[in-house]
């Protein structure tokens, strides 16, 4: 039986789909019905993109400080997501999975609409007009997510433009005053 959608996804596994060039998403839910979807090139780019904007918009202390500082940050604030629990980005994403390659065709994710509420970004992935997948992510799950989708897009051979200076590949130095 088809799970109702849009499913409420509670963990996500990536895979690259070399023949069609596309990122492959397997979301479930709490249930563990599933959705497979596909992320084009561009759509990846453009979430990388605008997930990193609005992290950088939406952050308090970041609007507050000074401009030089702000990419700073934004910075420390992914670092800390990534690796401040202790434990790395849970890459269950990462796992390289017969289980997705075995799976019927993804379905295209064409839209993704974006709200912010004060505590979480509410992210809705779509085709056309049917919802497929809703996610309700923290910041720091936000970061977690724009890091993955970075290293699935550079596996990928991509070489997405990312428009964030926090996020350039080698960004490491703080400046501290």
């Amino acid at each position: 039986m088809a799970p109702t959608l849009p499913i409420a996804a509670v963990s996500l596994r990536f895979a690259y789909g070399e023949g069609e060039d596309r990122l492959t998403l397997l979301a479930a839910d709490a249930q563990g019905k599933a959705v497979h979807v596909a992320l084009t090139r561009r759509l990846t780019e453009r979430l990388v993109n605008g997930l990193a904007h609005l992290l950088e918009q939406s952050s308090s202390i970041a609007v507050q400080a000074p401009a030089e500082m702000r990419d700073d940050i934004i910075m420390m604030e992914h670092q800390t997501a990534l690796f401040g629990q202790g434990e790395p980005p849970t890459d269950r994403e990462a796992e390289p999975s017969d289980e997705i390659s075995s799976l019927p065709a993804p379905q295209l994710v064409t839209a993704m609409d974006i709200n912010l509420t004060p505590t979480t970004f509410e992210l809705q992935m779509r085709f056309g007009e049917t919802p497929l997948i809703h996610l309700s992510l923290n910041r720091l799950q936000v970061h977690q997510l724009v890091e993955v989708l970075s290293q699935r897009a550079e596996g990928a051979g991509w070489n997405i433009a990312v428009g964030a200076a926090w996020m350039e590949p080698g960004q490491t130095k703080i400046v501290l005053n």
